[in-house]
């Protein structure tokens, strides 16, 4: 009877053992229980944070497309203002080149007039009106 008696206590020792695996295993359990908790909670932050991120990225494509609309219409504008000034420029050299023929043509008159002006006064001195 010995020998069953030591083998029936290791048996217990062996049962205690096991109850202490399983309360063991079962903290566990509820350990990983919270932990599963929390990862849902973080995976579902993280989803939102995804779609923050998605609305961004579409906000940025729009203001892309909008920064790239602004460039080109900048780039139209510069191109006709560039025109401009080279019309304007032409137009300058036009009005310039008259303004040179007016001004030889003023020159003229007012040589023609002072020469007039002379002639009128020998004259008058010639027929005695001074």
């Amino acid at each position: 009877m010995q020998k069953e008696d030591q083998i029936i206590g290791m048996l217990e020792k062996v049962m205690s053992k096991q109850d202490e695996h399983s309360q063991k295993l079962d903290e566990h359990s509820q350990i990983l229980d919270e932990h599963t908790k929390i990862l849902d909670q973080h995976t579902a932050i993280l989803g939102e944070h995804s779609q923050k991120l998605d609305n961004h990225e579409s906000t940025l494509q729009e203001h892309g497309q909008i920064l790239t609309a602004l460039r080109s219409g900048q780039e139209h504008l510069k191109a006709e203002l560039d025109g401009m000034k080279v019309s304007n420029a032409r137009e300058f050299g036009e009005i310039k080149e008259g303004w040179g023929n007016i001004s030889t043509n003023l020159e003229l008159l007012r040589n023609d007039t002072w020469e007039n002006k002379v002639d009128i006064h020998r004259i008058k001195n010639t027929m005695g009106m001074n």
